[in-house]
C-alpha cells in the first residue's frame, strides 16, 4: 500500500523549514501513516524541504505549502486542510497574539508550540475553557524550557523532601546554523526586566545582567552565561514556595562575543529605562550575521539543571546535564514537541490529561523526550541527590 493511501494523521507545523520546525518534521517521519505539512511564507522553501525529506523518508509523504499566519483567511485555511495536529514553530513567540491557537481550537485540532516567551507561555491557559469544552489539546512551552525542564525537575527532585535552590543554565554551541528567530527572541530581550528569587526574596535582574560561569562536562567544559527571562520563573515558584534561590541562565561564545553582548545589555537595560517603546529592529539581523561571521567557538553545547534541598532532614544537592556534540544541540529543543506530537498521532483519543490549554509541564516524561534524540550526538549525565 503507498504512504498516500494509509494515511490516518495529517500534522502541519508551521515555520516547518526553520531550525526546528525542520528537526521536528524529520523525527516525525518514522510515525507510521502520517502526512507531515511543511508550511511557511516561502513556497519554494517549504517544497524544498518536503522533497528532501521525501527522499530520505519514502515511507512518509511530505508536502510543502504556503502559510502565512498573519494572513486574513488563516483560520478558514487552518479548517480547509483537515489537520489533527498543528506545531506551531513560526517564532518569535514575544509579542505574538494567539491567533493561531484560538484558530486550532476552534476546528478541534490539536495545537502545540516551541514558545519560551514568559508572558506568551504563562498567559496561555486564558484559552483552557475553549480548548476543554472542544476536548483539544492546546499545549505551549514543548521546547527546552519549561518542557525539557520540568521533566527533569519531576526526576531530580524525587528523593529530596524540600527544594532550596533551582538553577538552570543553557550554553548553546557557537559553530551550529542559527536561525534569525531565535537570535531576534535574545537580543531583543536584551536589557528588559524581570524577577528572580535570591536569599529568599524576590529580586529585580535584567536580560544580560550578572555574567557568570557554569561548569558542563567534556567536551563543552566551562562556560559564560548571563540572567535571562524563561517561563519556569514563574511556573516553578508555586510548586516549591520556600525556594530561597532560583535564577536561568545563557550565553553564547566566544568569551569576547559573549562580553559584547553584556555591554549591550546594559546599554539596552539604561535605554529601556528611559523609554518602555525603545526597540532597535535591526539589531536583531546585524547580531544574526555577526554570531554567524565570528571565528571559534566550538560545535558542542549543553543544558545544566542544579537542584539544592534536604532529603532525610540533612543538605542534598542532585544535578543532571544534557550535551549535544557535533552540531547536534539544535535537536534538543525539537525533542519535546516531537515527543509529544508522537503522542498525539498515534492515539486514537486525546489524553484527558491533555485536553485544555496549558504550559508544557511535566506533560511529558524525560524518558519520551530522550527517545526522540537516540539517533543523535547526545549524551546526558544525572547526579543523585548526595549530602
Amino acid at each position: 500500500m503507498s504512504a498516500q493511501h494509509a494515511i490516518r494523521k495529517r500534522v502541519l507545523i508551521l515555520g516547518g523549514y526553520g531550525t526546528f520546525g525542520s528537526r521536528i518534521a524529520e523525527m516525525l517521519a518514522n510515525v507510521p501513516s502520517v502526512q507531515i505539512l511543511i508550511a511557511g511564507r516561502d513556497q519554494f522553501k517549504a517544497s524544498l524541504l518536503a522533497n528532501r525529506l521525501q527522499q530520505q523518508f519514502p515511507q512518509t509523504l511530505f508536502v510543502g505549502l504556503r502559510l502565512d499566519l498573519n494572513s486574513i483567511n488563516f483560520s478558514a485555511q487552518i479548517r480547509g486542510l483537515n489537520l489533527d495536529v498543528v506545531i506551531h514553530c513560526a517564532g518569535p513567540f514575544q509579542g505574538q497574539d494567539y491567533q493561531v491557537a484560538r484558530a486550532c481550537i476552534e476546528h478541534e485540532v490539536h495545537y502545540l508550540d516551541i514558545a519560551d516567551g514568559t508572558d506568551f507561555v504563562t498567559n496561555f491557559d486564558t484559552l483552557n475553557s475553549n480548548a476543554a469544552k472542544a476536548g483539544t489539546c492546546a499545549v505551549t512551552g514543548a521546547s527546552s524550557l519549561p518542557a525539557l525542564s520540568s521533566a527533569v525537575l519531576a526526576v531530580v527532585t524525587e528523593e529530596f523532601d524540600s527544594i532550596s535552590d533551582i538553577d538552570i543554565a543553557i550554553a548553546p554551541a557557537h559553530r551550529i546554523h542559527r536561525g534569525l528567530a531565535t537570535v531576534r527572541s535574545g537580543l531583543d530581550a536584551l536589557g528588559s526586566e524581570f524577577n528572580i528569587i535570591h536569599d529568599g526574596r524576590t529580586y529585580r535582574t535584567f536580560a544580560g545582567a550578572e555574567p557568570r560561569k557554569v561548569h558542563l562536562g567534556h567536551p563543552v567544559g566551562t562556560r559564560h552565561v548571563c540572567d535571562f527571562d524563561i517561563p519556569d520563573l514563574k511556573l516553578i515558584p508555586p510548586l516549591w514556595p520556600k525556594l530561597q534561590n532560583l535564577r536561568f541562565g545563557t550565553g553564547v561564545q566566544p568569551w569576547a562575543l559573549q562580553d559584547g553582548l553584556s555591554w549591550c545589555a546594559k546599554f539596552a537595560h539604561t535605554m529601556k529605562q528611559r523609554s518602555t517603546t525603545w526597540h532597535l529592529p535591526w539589531f536583531a539581523k546585524w547580531g544574526h550575521k555577526l554570531a554567524a561571521w565570528w571565528p571559534g567557538g566550538s560545535p558542542h553545547g549543553g543544558m545544566t539543571i542544579e537542584v539544592h534541598g534536604e532529603v532525610k532532614k540533612r543538605s542534598a544537592k542532585a544535578s543532571w546535564q544534557i550535551l549535544g556534540l557535533n552540531g547536534d544541540g539544535p535537536w534538543i529543543p525539537a525533542a519535546p514537541a516531537a515527543a509529544l506530537a508522537r503522542k498525539l498521532l498515534t492515539n486514537d483519543e486525546c489524553p484527558s490529561y491533555l485536553q485544555g490549554a496549558q504550559a508544557c509541564w511535566q506533560l511529558i516524561t524525560l524518558q519520551e523526550i530522550l527517545q526522540e534524540l537516540t539517533p543523535y550526538s547526545v549524551i546526558t549525565a544525572t547526579q543523585t541527590p548526595t549530602h
